[in-house]
């Protein structure tokens, strides 16, 4: 992989769109100096490099604040005083919405085109990543996708595991040569991706643990019991089915008996009554129709209404704290306001005619909490709040007035049940009546009139026994209903306790395979250890002889099973870490770097900021002569005149094929220009 061109746009320090030609030339150079003083954008350059092949990475969150990790629109766009974010401060000023980084490079099939974009729109933020290469289709994965098709196919090329052998700080090697073995380890896991293993392996812990406690389950000896529970409903129901019956065949049977009855008693009734007996049944039908008419509007209307309109003040409650949503003035302003705050922060900010001079971000930031501030003084009442149902939206609140009001104060449903009962009251008595002349039979003969009256009295005997029986076989209905709700959910409940034996027998299968998985990766990291730790140590001692000229005090550098380092002098005898100075750590760090990125396997450029802090001239110069030819294909260095003077510079000279020089006085506006420094 070698870079040919990288555009930055509006990211970090760098205001607009700045093109770096990075194309090596054909004599075998490979170094390429990006000039710049403190401040002035190798950081932002190293960076925005990071950003376009990783995305916002918890590594790059993390570089903000030690210990604080920010959230990606936080990172993007800032967060306040804390952080002002990645998009330049002055296009963020001046309107722009787009901001970026693209790269174009060359590998053995041909080039590849990779952009990273972010729109800012109406607050939210879009994120597109592209990449284009020569030898295939496109490919473009929205809003940091990491399961995407254009990540993979970077990380293909340059894993994120083993980036930071490729591209890092001088600060990053002095945390590393400070942290001493846990950094080192760090960074030999990362290379081997154990890191990954040690997560998947605590992932897998976990759903084991959860597995093994599934699999122990009691879930087979509940299901016979609830078996034997919903058998003994079962036959119940049957038993209160055949007592149904049984009251059935009752009740046709003495209905039966009432007809019969109903006709001889009619018979004497025509007879003693004659021509009037039609008349008065004609009449007791009108009557019957009219009562059963009357009672059914009275009983769908009285049920329906009765409960709200005999609790008059208790709907005179409700009314009243509706009335207070539906009323409240502040209420009603809170809403109008709402919905036009929610739409003056864009129209304020970002839409035209903008202010000249453009506002300066404490000046947005303050009159942003400024109107937040005018709209909380708009609240309702803090007592309104505290209880009642001011929590409803006001349209609803207005509808369910009108009905607790008409309620309150309907005295017209009190005067028509009034009404309607009286009707009742009288059709009853009119109907009663005309019963007791239908069964006024004393101009029949004695014997006839007190068969008469026998037969009456056994119809009123046999209608009190209808009665009774249609209240048993109701009994029986609702003891059914309740048996049959009972054995629905001990049905349901079967049910559940079946999806969890089964639930727990998958659960054993799953524990079995993440036991025997658990144990493929315990060996799988210690073959990946063991193969990898030769080369490993065979690459450092390599590096570091090559780096460090100035004593023999370290002649070899152990890596252990562990993979710790252990450092052993000409004799044999150890070598303790409060032995080595500072500049020597770090001369261990930079050949561990530089030993992992030959391990990798990888060909991709080195890209390097401030690299020589807190070593010796002579060391430097090793760096200088020694590293940097051979680091990579391509090696690009971000120094400052102080690290890199006249001296340096001429050595390394002969390696440099281009030079680029960072002007960037004002803080937030880098300018890219040819040249070096001398």
């Amino acid at each position: 992989m070698i870079l040919e061109r990288f555009c930055i746009q509006n990211l970090f320090s760098y205001r607009g769109a700045w093109d770096f030609d990075l194309r090596p030339s054909d004599d075998g150079r490979n170094v390429l100096l990006i000039w710049g003083r403190n401040g002035y954008g190798k950081t932002s350059f190293l960076n925005s490099l990071k950003l376009l092949l990783t995305g916002v990475s918890d590594e790059l969150r993390r570089t903000i604040h030690v210990g604080r990790e920010f959230k990606r629109d936080h990172y993007l766009l800032g967060m306040g005083d804390e952080w002002i974010g990645i998009f330049n401060r002055q296009a963020r000023t001046a309107g722009e919405k787009e901001f970026g980084v693209s790269l174009v490079w060359r590998e053995e099939a041909g080039t590849v085109s990779v952009e990273r974009r972010w729109l800012v729109e109406k607050g939210d933020i879009q994120e597109v990543l592209r990449v284009t290469p020569s030898f295939g289709d496109p490919l473009e994965d929205a809003n940091g996708d990491v399961e995407g098709e254009a990540r993979a196919f970077i990380q293909e090329r340059l894993p994120e595991a083993v980036m930071p052998f490729f591209i890092y700080d001088g600060e990053r090697v002095q945390q590393i040569a400070e942290a001493n073995r846990e950094g080192q380890l760090q960074q030999i896991e990362q290379l081997l991706d154990l890191a990954d293993i040690d997560v998947v392996d605590e992932y897998l812990s976990r759903n084991l643990t959860a597995w093994r406690r599934e699999s122990n389950d009691a879930s087979q000896h509940r299901i016979n019991s609830l078996h034997h529970e919903i058998q003994a409903l079962e036959e119940k129901i049957a038993g209160l089915d055949a007592d149904s019956k049984s009251v059935d065949a009752e009740i046709a049977e003495a209905e039966y008996s009432v007809k019969r009855l109903d006709a001889a008693l009619q018979a004497r009734r025509q007879f003693a009554l004659q021509s009037e007996e039609a008349q008065l049944a004609t009449k007791r039908e009108g009557l019957v129709g009219r009562l059963e008419e009357r009672s059914l509007v009275f009983f769908e209307s009285f049920t329906r209404d009765a409960p709200l309109v005999l609790h008059s003040s208790l709907m005179g409650e409700a009314a009243h704290e509706l009335e207070k949503i539906a009323a409240h003035p502040n209420r009603r302003l809170k809403d109008e306001l709402t919905r036009v705050f929610s739409a003056l922060p864009e129209r304020l900010f970002d839409d035209p005619p903008l202010p000249v001079p453009p506002l300066t971000l404490d000046q947005e930031e303050f009159l942003r909490r400024k109107l937040a501030r005018v709209l909380d003084s708009y609240r309702p009442d803090a007592e309104d709040m505290a209880s009642g149902l001011f929590h409803l939206a006001p349209m609803r609140a207005e509808a369910l007035l009108r009905v607790a009001d008409e309620y309150a104060h309907d005295e017209r449903k009190r005067a028509r049940w009034a009404s309607d009962l009286a009707d009742i009251r009288r059709l009853k008595s009119d109907l009663a009546e005309i019963e007791r002349k239908r069964n006024d039979v004393s101009n029949l003969a004695p014997q006839e009139r007190q068969l008469f009256e026998e037969r009456l009295a056994e119809r009123g005997t046999l209608n009190t026994k209808i009665e009774e029986l249609h209240k048993r076989l109701g009994g029986y209905s609702e003891q059914e209903r309740n048996l049959n709700r009972e054995l629905g959910a001990k049905r349901d409940t079967c049910r559940v306790e079946e999806r969890k034996l089964v639930g727990a027998n998958a659960a054993r299968g799953k524990l079995g395979i993440g036991q025997r998985l658990q144990q493929a990766l315990a060996a799988y990291r210690s073959l990946l250890k063991a193969r990898r730790r030769s080369d490993i140590e065979v690459a450092i001692n390599s590096r570091f002889s090559e780096l460090m000229t100035s004593h023999t005090l370290i002649q070899h550098i152990r890596v252990k099973e562990d993979f710790s380092l252990h450092y052993v002098d000409g004799s044999g005898q150890a070598v303790g870490m409060g032995n080595l100075s500072a500049g020597m750590k770090q001369l261990v760090a930079q050949a561990l770097l530089w030993g992992l990125k030959d391990v990798s396997g990888k060909e991709a450029p080195v890209v390097v900021d401030t690299p020589l802090a807190r070593i010796d001239r002579q060391h430097q110069e090793n760096l200088i002569t020694r590293y940097y030819p051979k680091a990579g294909p391509q090696v690009i260095v971000l120094p400052t005149d102080s690290e890199l003077d006249r001296e340096k510079y001429a050595l390394l000279k002969p390696h440099v094929y281009r030079e680029y020089r960072l002007v960037n006085p004002e803080g937030d506006h880098t300018r890219v220009e040819l040249g070096g420094y001398y």
